[in-house]
């Protein structure tokens, strides 16, 4: 088999290597996860390079809780930049198919400065899907394992009440570094 130059179409891999490769990713039982300083570092540093060529960054977290980056993301932007930078994330453990939804509306509705279209349509997607949602009902361990002896803050009247979304400079990071991002 040729080995091709990464910066070439057509780069190969041999059939042994994806073979071990495959073999190592269903070994694994666990994420490796990445400290928030690390992924706030790198998504500080381009809102500054954003805001430099006089755009906005829109980040979008859709994962579960990711609302635990934003604290570190507002420390690792420079202040000046916090003002160009959208931020998107959720405070509740939630399914795992609602990801989507978060950026769904992105490309018809957002507009420079003014995500309030935006807003509006997610949260009211999120709101449509609740009741569909209810009425699967999913047994998820996890979830409810990390939702025991919490509340769930309002996730079961609609599911938008877990998405947050607001301009990093209007973050407000309260006693012990949480960050209250208001909802979507």
């Amino acid at each position: 088999m040729k080995s091709l130059d990464n910066e070439e179409p057509g780069h190969v891999v041999a059939p042994k290597k994806v073979a071990a490769m495959s073999a190592t990713l269903a070994s694994r039982t666990s994420k490796d996860m990445v400290p928030y300083a690390a992924v706030a570092g790198s998504l500080g540093a381009l809102a500054r390079r954003v805001m430099e060529a006089g755009k906005e960054l829109h980040i979008i977290l859709a994962g579960c809780n990711t609302i635990g980056l934003v604290s570190h993301l507002s420390s690792f932007t420079p202040e000046a930049a916090r003002q160009h930078v959208w931020v998107i994330c959720t405070n509740e453990v939630w399914p795992s198919d609602l990801a989507p939804m978060l950026w769904h509306h992105y490309a018809t509705l957002v507009n420079k400065g003014d995500l309030s279209e935006f807003r509006h349509a997610t949260r009211t997607l999120l709101g449509e899907y609740t009741e569909h949602y209810q009425r699967q009902r999913i047994e998820d361990d996890s979830l409810r394992e990390a939702r025991a002896g919490r509340p769930t803050g309002g996730i079961h009247e609609s599911l938008a009440n877990a998405a947050r979304c607001d301009r990093l400079d209007k973050v407000r990071i309260v006693a012990g570094g949480a960050a209250e991002v208001a909802l979507m």
